[in-house]
């Protein structure tokens, strides 16, 4: 944006600078040219009264004193008789061809001389002959191209100057729009006590500073009563449903056999309430957390968290493996290994004795991709499309607490990662989830969701 904002500003102070200066100099280009040709003329003139005296009153053609006295260094000067004979010169030497020239009444600068030739009349109008001055026009061109240089200098001094006004005018305008962004990636890391503060800058701009901080204040405000909350209500429900399950276990011992199903019932959703609170205290922490990445390698935490439910998926007999390849990114810690233990149970409870569960990890690119394969019974498009909404996945997956999801695709956001859930080919679901690689730079944080390859 600062080299737009410079480079738009000295386009236009050079368009202006055009506009102002070249007409300037060829009106006062013009006017020096004037001016010479009017010297030329009167010296010219002078000459000619001059050179009258003699040729008219005493015919003594030969006496050059008075034309000596008035021709300078940069002047030639020849008289001629009516008949158009040199009887007297001064000064450098005349050319034959300006003296044809100046006789013919043709364009009067040739070879870099300007000449004029003025008549020689007596008082009664006799014609006594006259006088070709010629002056070299080197000093005009001269004081032409100090008149360029110095215009051009002027030129070149107010776009220096248009340049720093430029830089400063544009890192006046920049400063509270890096602000914003430096607080908006902060914010989007889960620093939500930054504020921006007072930056110099426009009034637009510092208003719009002003309200990012009441907008961030409220937000902050918000997202602490609700994770307040959600950790109240979330302790608060522990203490209660323990004693249920309690009182139910002992009730179980003497409670008749046909109530036996029923109080297996009763349980089975006191423990599901407890996955619930569970999963909600998960989330709440998930919310809170201020992401601090360092690198990881996927690779490496894959291994390890397959060979961690090897053996839950051995007794269920379900074939868990995994195919990596090193694949180095920033990640939080722990928050991989929260993120491929929800993917790997859910794929395990989703599967029946026979299925399998591969884990990969591969390079693509600028991003390490991690992929969760099960060939279970999948999920439908609908279900999908809102599997990391909170409580979605009840629907879909009877028996969870429809959290697990929702705080996979939050723990992938935190970390500027992407994921999404397709089908697998010939049947099953796959997790696929991207992440920058370790030496490109990435954005600000966002939980978008991988397009499917």
């Amino acid at each position: 944006m600062t080299r737009r904002i410079i480079a738009g500003f000295l386009l236009v102070l050079s368009a202006l600078l055009l506009m102002l200066v070249v007409p300037l100099g060829i009106v006062l280009s013009r006017q020096e040219d004037e001016n010479f040709d009017a010297g030329v003329q009167s010296t010219a003139r002078a000459l000619a009264s001059a050179s009258e005296e003699h040729l008219g009153d005493f015919g003594d053609t030969t006496d050059q004193g008075p034309l000596n006295l008035k021709v300078s260094a940069a002047d030639g000067v020849v008289v001629l008789d009516p008949a158009g004979n040199v009887v007297a010169r001064a000064g450098r030497a005349v050319p034959t061809a300006a003296i044809q020239t100046a006789n013919s009444g043709a364009a009067p600068r040739i070879s870099g001389y300007i000449t004029v030739r003025a008549q020689v009349a007596s008082a009664t109008g006799q014609d006594l002959g006259s006088v070709v001055l010629i002056r070299d026009d080197a000093n005009l061109w001269s004081r032409l191209h100090r008149l360029w240089a110095v215009l051009a200098g002027a030129g070149v001094a107010a776009l220096a100057v248009g340049a720093v006004v430029a830089v400063a005018l544009a890192r006046w305008i920049q400063r509270p729009l890096q602000a914003l962004r430096a607080g908006a990636e902060r914010i989007g890391e889960g620093r939500l006590d930054t504020r921006i503060g007072t930056v110099p800058g426009p009034p637009e701009l510092r208003a719009l500073t002003a309200a990012f901080d009441d907008m961030t204040q409220r937000i902050a405000g918000l997202l602490d009563a609700q994770q307040v909350m959600t950790t109240d209500v979330s302790h608060q429900l522990r203490t209660p449903l323990s004693a249920l399950r309690l009182r139910l276990e002992l009730l179980a011992q003497d409670v008749p056999a046909h109530l036996t199903d029923d109080l297996r019932d009763c349980l089975a959703e006191v423990a599901r309430l407890n996955r619930l609170v569970d999963g909600l205290l998960a989330v709440a922490r998930a919310e809170a957390v201020v992401a601090t990445r360092e690198p990881v390698d996927l690779a490496d935490v894959a291994a390890e968290r397959v060979q961690a439910w090897a053996p839950v998926a051995a007794e269920r007999g379900v074939t868990l493996r995994c195919e990596q390849v090193p694949a180095r990114t920033l990640l939080t810690t722990g928050h991989l290994e929260q993120v491929l233990d929800n993917l790997i149970a859910n794929a395990l409870d989703a599967l029946a004795a026979g299925g399998s569960v591969l884990v990969g990890v591969r390079c693509d690119g600028e991003r390490v991709l991690l992929s969760v394969v099960d060939d279970g019974p999948g999920m439908s498009a609908e279900h999908r499309a809102r599997a990391f909404d909170r409580f979605s996945g009840e629907t879909a997956r009877p028996g969870h607490s429809g959290l697990g999801l929702a705080i996979v695709g939050r723990l992938v956001g935190v970390d500027r990662g992407q994921i999404n859930l397709v089908e697998t080919p010939g049947g099953g679901l796959t997790a696929l989830l991207s992440f920058p690689a370790s030496h490109v730079p990435d954005g600000p944080s966002r939980p978008a969701l991988l397009r499917p390859a």
